[in-house]
């Protein structure tokens, strides 16, 4: 008797198992694939947060679901894993795209954007001001160190000339390099120092070599303060992605941004982040950063500080949405959760505590 009924409940689950597919216990919790961009999917104490990990939560509890969340990196590892069976579900930033669309399922789109350009923010309000912001920049900062050290190398060498005939360079040493830093600019000033019909030769090439050293600093600092003001004017000159063609251009690898510069020839330099975008804008080493609207948004308004803007309309249209795999139950029942928290206005609470305060 114990034989059969052992023999009846193995039917019975068995049963159960092949009219629930996916309801077994391996199966209970959703495997969520996910990956980090500010502002939808980001890591603070531990935890994740932002605009998609919050629209994910309440599907999850709309649709009577448990999740665990699987943090892989890019949208394309994300999609890798749900063609592979490891994941049930994808969200953070994923764009739909035609290649996409033939791997897996998508659900309707929950967010409508494009890619914009990130700008360091314009402080021109004169042109003296944007002569003094350029004498302070980074790279004249730099080149005004080289002509300081080359400068007072210069006086050294004047003093070491002088000091065995000229009383003004026998009082002591920093008396004498104070004298000689004198001549030097009265050398790179005039052209001339003391008695021009000295018979010295030493005395005559020194004059000489100091003058043209001098000129030489002289004209590579005009040219670096010039360099610095166009630099400027280019910046204020970026609008739109028409202005991209000749300018420094910056975004991230493997993006949607990266093959929109490729397709359209610009050359781009790889920023890894905000922060690395921002120091390189601030250096000068890129005049723009062009990617996904919303994260821009986001890092000009909470991460910016005043340094960074963004410009212009969005431009190459594209959709986020959450992806499943082929043919699953799934995303009806998660287009039916969006489509009630459209309806109940919860979609909008989401949106505007993560995007209102960056419009």
């Amino acid at each position: 008797m114990n034989r059969h009924r052992a023999i009846l409940l193995a039917c019975l689950v068995a049963v159960a198992a092949t009219a629930a597919p996916g309801l077994t216990p391996a199966r209970d919790r959703l495997r969520v694939a996910t990956g980090h961009q500010a502002p939808f999917v980001m890591k603070e104490n531990g935890a994740l947060t932002g605009f998609s990990v919050d629209l994910w939560k309440e599907i999850a509890r709309r649709i009577g679901v448990d999740f665990e969340w699987l943090d892989l990196g890019s949208s394309n590892e994300q999609m890798d894993a749900i063609v592979q069976g490891r994941a049930d579900v994808a969200i953070s930033a994923i764009k739909m795209t035609p290649d996409r669309e033939n791997l897996v399922d998508f659900s309707a789109p929950y967010l409508e954007s494009g890619l914009q350009i990130m700008v360091p923010v314009s402080n021109e309000g004169t042109p003296l001001w944007s002569v003094i912001h350029a004498a302070i920049s980074a790279t004249i900062r730099e080149v005004a160190v080289v002509v300081m050290v080359v400068y007072l190398l210069l006086a050294h060498v004047l003093w070491l000339v002088e000091r065995g005939s000229n009383p003004r360079f026998q009082k002591g040493y920093v008396r004498g390099i104070l004298e000689g830093l004198w001549g030097v600019a009265l050398i790179i000033a005039t052209g001339e120092y003391g008695d021009r019909d000295t018979p010295s030769v030493v005395r005559r090439l020194t004059v000489a070599l100091v003058w043209l050293f001098g000129m030489v600093l002289v004209a590579q600092f005009t040219a670096s303060v010039t360099s610095s003001l166009t630099v400027r004017h280019l910046r204020a000159t970026i609008q739109g992605p028409e202005d991209l063609p000749g300018k420094r251009v910056g975004t991230l690898q493997d993006t949607v941004a990266s093959d929109y510069l490729t397709t359209f020839g610009i050359p781009y330099l790889v920023v890894k982040d905000h922060v690395d975008g921002a120091r390189k804008m601030k250096d000068g080493e890129v005049q723009a950063i062009v990617f996904d609207a919303p994260t821009l948004q986001y890092w000009a308004a909470r991460e910016g500080r005043g340094v960074v803007q963004v410009v212009g309309p969005i431009f190459r249209p594209e959709s986020f949405a959450i992806a499943v795999p082929e043919g699953s139950k799934l995303r009806k029942k998660i287009n039916q959760a969006l489509l009630s928290m459209y309806a109940d206005g919860t979609y909008e609470s989401f949106r505007s505590k993560w995007f209102t305060a960056v419009r």
